[in-house]
């Protein structure tokens, strides 16, 4: 029975079979030309302020001219974009400093076929390409800017927004989130002191976004900042009030609330205002430096961890070290080295963290007495290579030092008897900015110079603090 059902539905189906095979789809297809486009750039440079006018010539298929013009300039940071219609652009262009992508639509509304050609548009300000520097004149805090053909404009804060800065200027800290969109969004300009010791600007026009207060969720009383950490995904390590503070991830990178400080992480510590950190697919560690208890302390983003780590050998105690920290900095996670002072001696010591494994080991290495001790003063600032020497000032001079065989090397860049009031490595390890009262400059440290100076900028107000070249 089921056999003669199916040979049933066979013959019923033959006659829908032979018409399908018998159809070679001949078909007949009809190309439709696209429409012409000239005077229409694959990118367009506009300053902030500007008229933007891009005024394409269209010649549709068959001299038509019905058609319809779209134009979208794409805002991911703001998860929206800027459109409008008609076959030219005219815009007064307030986007900012930034690069976005754009999209322009073409309707043949004959035959509703819809082209799209694809451009970018690079916003630029007058501080889009330039060196910002931060200084301290008499303790309250300049903001400056100078320009790429070495003009300074002083003290640019107050024109701007009406206010001064804090007290006792810290840092210049650029925000940018390196997994989103990766271009400078902000900078927090760090003070110790003042009414409002922080606040967020924009890299556009250096107006104030925000208070530091305003970047809390629930803002404690006092702030008194000691320093800010930028990490990749845009947002910052702060320590305050001697706790330390996480900004938050739980949000879109352009939401509100990113980069919010909740509650410091809880312990009973007094952080100093030097951190070194890890953070891969393993974890994250912090370790900081209790300035009471004198004392190397462990973190992760959540939880305080102080002392509760395993020490392997004994050239010293980390957990007791009765020292003060003068500078600490992380090569690699077998090279951190600290530079400590004892009763007026300065020593150097060297040590290896394991904090991602699972047995969170600090091993010393070495303790020793820093070869530069008679040139220390209190004033003396420290930076770090990724080569793996350092450099210390001392005065008017800058020193090189490879602990590898305690060479200490003074650089030969003269600052005119002025003293050295900050030191920055670049990114690429062969340039060092020093800055000085009124004064910065660049010096080459690549390999086989000792620091001369390749270019100076001077009229600035103040003992420079920082610098952040964009």
């Amino acid at each position: 029975m089921k056999k003669s059902l199916f040979y049933i539905l066979i013959a019923a189906l033959l006659p829908f079979l032979a018409s399908c095979f018998k159809d070679k789809g001949n078909y007949d297809y009809v190309k439709v030309d696209e429409p012409v486009i000239s005077n229409l750039d694959t990118a367009y440079t506009v300053l902030t302020g500007d008229s933007l006018i891009i005024e394409p010539k269209i010649v549709l298929p068959g001299g038509r001219t019905d058609m319809t013009c779209h134009w979208m300039i794409q805002i991911p940071s703001e998860a929206r974009s800027d459109d409008y219609d008609g076959p030219a652009l005219r815009i007064l262009y307030g986007l900012g400093s930034n690069r976005y992508s754009c999209i322009f639509t073409v309707k043949d509304n004959t035959t509703g076929m819809k082209y799209f050609y694809e451009f970018v548009i690079n916003g630029k300000t007058e501080f889009t390409s330039g060196t910002l520097v931060l200084s301290d004149e008499g303790g309250q805090a300049k903001l400056s800017f100078v320009k790429p053909d070495g003009s300074v404009k002083p003290d640019l804060y107050p024109a701007i927004n009406g206010e001064n800065l804090g007290t006792n200027p810290l840092q210049i800290v650029p925000l940018r989130n390196q997994y989103y969109l990766n271009v400078t969004l902000s900078y927090w300009i760090v003070c110790a002191g003042g009414t409002n010791p922080a606040v967020q600007i924009s890299p556009d026009d250096l107006k104030r976004m925000k208070y530091l207060k305003e970047n809390f969720y629930d803002p404690p009383g006092d702030i008194h900042p000691a320093y800010f950490q930028k990490l990749l995904d845009g947002t910052t390590t702060a320590v305050m009030n001697d706790k330390l503070y996480f900004g938050t991830v739980e949000t879109a990178p352009f939401g509100t609330y990113y980069g919010y400080f909740s509650n410091p992480i809880a312990g009973d510590y007094n952080l100093s205002g030097d951190l070194v950190f890890t953070s891969n697919d393993k974890g994250l560690y912090y370790l900081g430096f209790d300035k009471v208890k004198k004392r190397f302390l462990r973190f992760d983003r959540t939880t305080y961890f102080g002392i509760n780590y395993t020490q392997e050998d004994s050239l010293f105690n980390p957990k007791d070290l009765k020292m003060d920290l003068l500078d600490m900095e992380k090569i690699t996670e077998n090279d951190v080295y600290a530079f400590c002072d004892s009763v007026g001696k300065t020593y150097e010591l060297k040590f290896a963290l394991n904090f991602l494994e699972g047995n969170s080991r600090f091993k010393t290495i070495y303790k020793r007495k820093f070869k530069g001790d008679s040139l220390m003063t209190d004033q003396t600032k420290w930076q770090s290579s990724a080569l793996g020497v350092f450099y210390f000032t001392s005065h008017d001079k800058i020193y090189r030092y490879n602990p590898l065989n305690q060479e200490i090397k003074q650089l030969d860049a003269n600052f005119g008897g002025k003293d050295v009031t900050m030191i920055k490595v670049m990114d690429e390890v062969n340039k060092l900015i020093a800055g000085t009262d009124g004064s910065y400059y660049t010096l080459d440290i690549s390999t086989g110079k000792n620091g001369n100076i390749l270019n100076q900028t001077h009229g600035l107000p103040g003992k420079v603090v920082d610098v952040f070249i964009r």
